[in-house]
């Protein structure tokens, strides 16, 4: 049998229980000695009013018991302990796992303090995979969660989007190539995190979906060239103004062949870290009248979502709306009275949209209509 190797603590218990049982039983033996021969003291005739014989046999048989303890008894009396101990583990082990659960689920903090990144993540897609019944599905929607939401990136709420639609004062008023000028409102509270804010236009369809998955472009837009107009005109794509909590920012402007960036530095924000803002931005941007789409993208999950859409005098017979928000809650939609110019529709979702998600309007032009008759 091999025999496990004691720790520093189990050694130094075992030397002083083993010195304290050499004192006892050496003081013992003199006690004895000195009973049995009291000329060995003569001057200390005090030490005859006491037994010394009982004493001394006292501290000599306990000395010998603490020895016989010690090296016939101790393993046996760990074990013992050991018996004990994993009785009452045993049976307090259901009490003990649901405190420890129950001090997770109602303290994230104390969970996210002990525990690393990974075993966050096995958590969390252990639990979901209980609730869903299904750990594939879990553990897909978990990934695709933290790719839209990672935990570093913003958070942004209460954003209302107002967007006006009219023909363009450039390019041709009918044709293919006529134009409608769109211009949109953003409004929405967030903690910033990205020092720069990137809106950028471009004609090349492949440079445009890589902006849409770039978590640094907070608007990308599509635009392609025709009528002599270009990604890169202030006519095509401006933005208007940008505001930090009704305060104007600078914004630059750079272009090149085809495209242009728009940037407002949020670097210098006189706001404590953590401290949430309201942030507004107005841009211009054109659309093809006969493309009867216009589609509004999300940059970063947002709470609580609003659009308006007004297209009074853009010769629209009717405006649809597809709106692509998976959640659990119904996305409202409202239309304006039509005797209650101008017509106007309004769509909300109170809960969670993330960047993937996207609302669309397509309209039917009144001229489309009546060259059909």
């Amino acid at each position: 049998m091999i025999m496990k190797m004691k720790s520093p603590l189990q050694r130094l218990y075992a030397t002083k229980l083993a010195l304290l049982a050499t004192v006892f039983t050496v003081a013992g033996l003199v006690l004895l000695a000195v009973a049995h021969h009291p000329e060995l003291v003569p001057a200390w005739g005090w030490l005859w009013a006491l037994p010394l014989t009982d004493i001394g046999s006292a501290l000599f048989t306990t000395g010998l018991i603490v020895v016989a303890f010690e090296y016939v008894d101790s393993q046996d009396a760990d074990s013992r302990a050991m018996e004990r101990l994993d009785e009452v583990i045993t049976k307090k082990a259901p009490a003990i796992r649901d405190a420890v659960i129950d001090g997770f689920a109602f303290a994230p903090e104390t969970l996210a303090s002990v525990a690393s990144t990974e075993t966050l993540d096995r958590v969390a897609r252990n639990a979901l995979a209980v609730q869903l019944r299904d750990e594939g599905l879990a553990h897909d929607l978990y990934e695709d969660l933290l790719k839209q939401a990672p935990p570093d990136g913003e958070r942004r709420s209460d954003m209302r989007v107002s967007v006006s639609l009219s023909p363009a004062a450039v390019g041709p008023r009918t044709g293919p190539d006529a134009m409608f000028a769109v211009t949109i409102r953003r409004e929405f509270r967030v903690v910033p995190k990205q020092l720069a804010r990137r809106f950028a236009c471009v004609s090349t369809p492949d440079e445009y979906r890589e902006l849409l998955m770039d978590p640094a472009t907070t608007e990308a837009y599509y635009f392609e060239s025709r009528a002599g107009l270009d990604a890169a005109s202030p006519n095509v794509y401006e933005l208007l103004d940008f505001t930090v909590n009704g305060r104007p920012r600078p914004v630059r402007r750079a272009t090149r062949s085809g495209a242009q960036v728009c940037t407002v530095n949020l670097a210098d924000l006189a706001t404590a870290p953590g401290e949430e803002v309201q942030i507004a931005y107005t841009f211009r941007e054109l659309v093809q009248q006969h493309g009867h789409l216009l589609r509004l993208d999300f940059g970063a999950p947002c709470k609580g979502v609003a659009v308006t859409l007004a297209y009074g005098d853009a010769g629209i017979r009717y405006m649809n709306v597809m709106e692509s928000i998976p959640g659990a809650q119904e996305t409202e939609v409202v239309r304006s009275p039509k005797d209650a110019p101008p017509p106007t529709v309004t769509v909300r979702y109170d809960g969670w949209v993330f960047p993937r998600s996207s609302i669309a309007f397509c309209w039917v032009l009144d001229r489309e209509l009546e060259d059909r008759t």
